[in-house]
């Protein structure tokens, strides 16, 4: 049995994103259990704090005191890394894998295939990295967690022959503890919020246009957006960034909080009317567990992968260009406040049946 766990933990070198967060539930969960293993937390960046919690005793950092760019980092510095410290087997979390394959057992969490579904919301660079690359690290990969059956069906159409390594890991969700007193911020009275990093995939300003029409539309409404996430790249990146933070955007009700932490996350999504999801395309979609688990209905984009978490009894679903949708939906959200029926079945998404699919493979 493997004792020596090396993890590329680069997502949570960026703060709470659905990456970073997937990665940090997973280790929670494995690392208080597995006490006598030692996992070698590899990256070319810090760890950002507010992952502080996951510093245990059996945790090792491997983190690089110069910064290096990522593709150098993957497939120069970790390799050696990894045989300096005897690790045994390799956990990589970021969708890639050194251009060598690796001489120990080696897995892969894999998100999307974006570059073929949505290449027009990846930056170029990526774009390219992900076209050249992604044929090399399912080939070296021993075994795929997808994210979904979206994903998998993806993989399986790109590369047929690696349909056997693939494993559908579904997500978790667990209900967070939070403290009202601690919130540094104010939220408004009644809002709909969105979540996610300011980029083109992620659709934001679509929603932030459509929900200053519908405003237009219904001057008396007193609803309010609530944005929370971080900057990203691109138009959304920064014009969409650079827009959030006018003083007339945020006198339509348009509110933007950037790089929340876990409490303020937690009460938003405890807090809100509505919850909304515009992204043009997704590996999985992680907040709408978090929106369903506090009963909330949610209005999100009519793509595949949704299909797979959602409720047609109570949420909606919108082409995500369509602009008229987005604006009609949050007059449907605006009337009477509606709870979830049937309620979301919680005890079917937990973080633990997540690390007990991966640890089946980690610790063979």
């Amino acid at each position: 049995m493997k004792t020596k766990i090396g993890i590329d933990v680069r997502p949570l070198a960026y703060g709470i994103t659905g990456n970073s967060r997937y990665l940090a539930e997973v280790l929670k969960v494995l690392l208080r259990k597995h006490t006598d293993k030692t996992f070698y937390f590899l990256s070319n960046k810090p760890i950002h704090p507010v992952f502080s919690d996951l510093l245990l005793p059996n945790v090792i950092l491997v983190i690089e005191t110069k910064p290096i760019p990522g593709p150098l980092y993957l497939n120069f510095i970790l390799p050696r890394r990894l045989k300096e410290h005897s690790i045994e087997v390799f956990w990589g979390t970021i969708q890639m894998l050194p251009l060598w394959r690796l001489p120990i057992p080696t897995y892969v969490n894999y998100h999307d295939l974006n570059f073929i579904s949505a290449p027009e919301t990846m930056a170029k660079w990526n774009y390219w990295q992900h076209k050249l690359l992604s044929p090399i690290t399912l080939k070296n990969a021993d075994k795929i967690f997808c994210l979904s059956q979206n994903t998998k069906t993806e993989i399986i159409q790109f590369r047929p022959e690696f349909k056997d390594k693939c494993l559908i890991v579904y997500p978790g969700v667990t209900k967070s503890k939070t403290n009202p007193k601690a919130l540094k911020v104010k939220f408004p009275k009644e809002f709909f919020l969105t979540v996610g990093t300011l980029e083109p995939r992620k659709n934001i300003n679509r929603l932030v246009d459509a929900f200053l029409r519908f405003k237009e539309e219904h001057p008396k409404d007193k609803h309010s957006l609530l944005i929370m996430g971080r900057k990203g790249w691109g138009e959304e990146g920064e014009m969409l960034y650079q827009k959030l933070n006018t003083p007339t955007i945020q006198s339509s009700g348009v509110q933007f909080i950037e790089n929340p932490d876990e409490n303020t996350l937690a009460l938003a999504f405890h807090s809100c009317k509505a919850f909304f999801f515009p992204s043009l395309h997704e590996g999985f979609g992680l907040p709408l567990l978090e929106a369903m688990l506090e009963g909330k209905r949610c209005v999100a984009s009519d793509i595949p992968v949704f299909k797979e978490i959602l409720s047609d009894t109570c949420d909606l679903y919108i082409p995500p260009k369509d602009d008229s949708g987005w604006t009609n939906a949050f007059q449907v959200m605006s009337g009477p406040k509606k709870e979830r029926k049937p309620k979301f079945p919680s005890k079917l998404w937990t973080w633990q049946e997540t690390a007990k699919k991966i640890e089946e493979v980690l610790f063979l």
